[in-house]
């Protein structure tokens, strides 16, 4: 069991209605939902959606 995963698992289902594990499976932001491979520009921004299932530019606009 990974607790920290559960934890990112929980909070995204809650904040935005699936888990970074299911947005990642998919290949989409867990925010915005759209194709994650074409949103994540950099590679800091690549890695970014392996952590948070985040694409770059919601990570960027939750960031500024």
């Amino acid at each position: 069991m990974n607790i920290l995963q559960d934890l990112k698992d929980g909070l995204a289902k809650d904040l935005f209605g699936m888990t970074t594990t299911e947005a990642q499976e998919k290949g989409i932001c867990v925010k915005c939902k759209h194709r994650a491979a074409e949103r994540c520009y950099s590679d800091a921004g690549r890695r970014e959606y392996q952590i948070s299932g985040l694409c770059e530019i919601c990570f960027d606009n939750i960031c500024s």
